[in-house]
């Protein structure tokens, strides 16, 4: 008797519409047919050009390409890990606005980062052996704390020149607070801006609001001026934004997409809004189901990839991310997992896995803090119980049993601070968590499309850009 081309390996799997999706922890996956599927389970499959491609996503145990599998795996697992790249630093708990969702605002109190803990932030980060570095200024509104984003721009490239690393900045900036002499710092420096833009401006005005007044106008005339910078300045990059989705965003996605284009900006960023600051307390009013985020979702989907097939480029940032996880092996280094690729600093030089987390503790809850700038060395960091449980939390195939069969388990992950803010639990609860429905319902969404003659081209040419 002919032994069977194919010994499966350990695989999850879910059905699809006529097809079931499969996949490994290697990051290997396929929609096949129920009958080849039936073949694979029972050890059936015999020779033919899905058996070969089975073999080579890793779902062969008797064809196995160990050295390749093993690199893979060593790559979703971390191997040869040094530490964080991506440095979250908060300059001021100060903000110029009052906006409907956000936990700062113009009254909130505490001042700023101060250039002395500014400095003992960049001892701080200079000292993990990570290579290249991205460091992000936020708030608050970081633009009100200037003197200390410019310290620590100057301060961070001399630094970077002496260790021979490259360093990237970015602003997150609502823009209200701009002026000519701080754009030029920003565009000659090369730090990237993103900004807030909710949508057309009777959607952005009414969350957006500057001493009771909208703030679209002023947003979109300074977005004008940033691209023109980028225009005359090739080393500077045009500037990015991102709508918050509440409840009155979900009937209007062509009309966000279609503001996003019309204001130069083809990487939409559709981020579901999160149970933290105002939203928190307003969440009846500013939020929603899973379902009603996800059909929202669908829709904006569906209408920019018809823009691209009318030859209008534009694309979803979230997108291209879960497409780089479904075409790549290993984790993408973009991908922000706490303390893995990413930590967060608070102006009192707090350090948090991330920024949700150090956002909680502006709101009064300090369960995530890790230690602080002024005490602790990144060694002496990771060795503390909380840390461990947020690098474990990277791992949800291993540490969650509703994860532990889920066949996006391998690409996804709900943060911890999330859970804790909707559900009470630092690991939370995948079965009822909307932000995992969400996930799941985005994956999807990208594979039904992936499998559509028209759209699957289109999105295969996003999962080659950087996010």
């Amino acid at each position: 008797m002919k032994k069977p081309f194919i010994a499966s390996y350990n695989f999850n799997f879910v059905k699809k519409g006529r097809n079931i999706l499969i996949s490994n922890e290697f990051g290997g996956w396929s929609l096949i047919g129920e009958a080849d599927f039936k073949k694979l389970a029972a050890g059936r499959l015999l020779h033919g050009s899905l058996a070969r491609e089975l073999s080579e996503k890793g779902f062969a145990a008797n064809r196995m390409d160990m050295k390749g599998m093993a690199l893979g795996l060593s790559k979703t697992l971390f191997g040869g890990w040094k530490g964080p790249h991506v440095h979250i630093i908060s300059l001021t708990q100060r903000c110029n606005q009052a906006c409907a969702y956000c936990c700062a605002s113009a009254g909130h109190g505490g001042g700023g980062m101060s250039r002395k803990t500014a400095a003992k932030t960049l001892d701080f980060i200079f000292s993990i052996p990570c290579g290249d570095l991205v460091m992000e200024f936020q708030g608050g509104e970081p633009l009100l704390n200037f003197s200390v984003l410019r310290f620590m721009v100057n301060s961070a490239r001399r630094r970077a020149v002496a260790q021979g690393r490259r360093v990237h900045f970015s602003v997150v900036t609502n823009l209200t607070a701009m002026t000519a002499a701080k754009l030029e710092f920003l565009v000659l420096n090369g730090v990237t801006i993103c900004t807030s833009l909710d949508g057309p401006a009777s959607l952005h005005d009414a969350n957006r609001r500057l001493a009771g007044r909208g703030t679209h106008a002023l947003v979109t005339a300074w977005l004008k001026k940033t691209r023109v910078a980028a225009k005359k300045y090739p080393g500077f990059e045009p500037p990015n934004a991102i709508s918050t989705i509440t409840r009155a965003s979900l009937a209007q996605p062509e009309r966000i997409v279609d503001e996003f284009i019309r204001q130069g900006i083809r990487r939409v960023q559709l981020g579901p809004l999160d149970p933290l600051g105002r939203a928190a307390g307003g969440w009846g009013a500013l939020g929603f189901s899973a379902a009603e985020f996800l059909a929202f979702y669908s829709r904006a989907l569906d209408y920019m990839l018809a823009l691209n097939r009318r030859g209008n480029p534009v694309y979803e940032k979230g997108a291209v991310m879960f497409l780089k996880e479904i075409f790549g092996f290993g984790r993408p280094r973009y991908q922000n997992l706490d303390i893995f690729y990413r930590l967060a600093y608070n102006i009192d030089g707090g350090v948090y896995g991330s920024d949700e987390a150090r956002m909680l503790a502006n709101s009064g809850d300090d369960s995530f803090r890790l230690g602080s700038v002024q005490r602790d060395s990144f060694k002496r960091l990771i060795k503390k119980p909380t840390t461990r449980l947020l690098l474990l939390s990277a791992f949800p195939q291993l540490t969650q049993s509703a994860c532990a069969r889920c066949p996006y388990s391998v690409w996804c992950r709900v943060s911890p601070a999330h859970n804790w803010a909707a559900q009470g639990s630092f690991w939370g609860d995948m079965m009822t968590s909307q932000r995992c429905a969400i996930f799941k319902g985005v994956f999807d969404l990208l594979l039904s499309r992936l499998s559509d003659r028209a759209a699957g081209p289109v999105l295969r040419h996003w999962s080659e850009f950087e996010p």
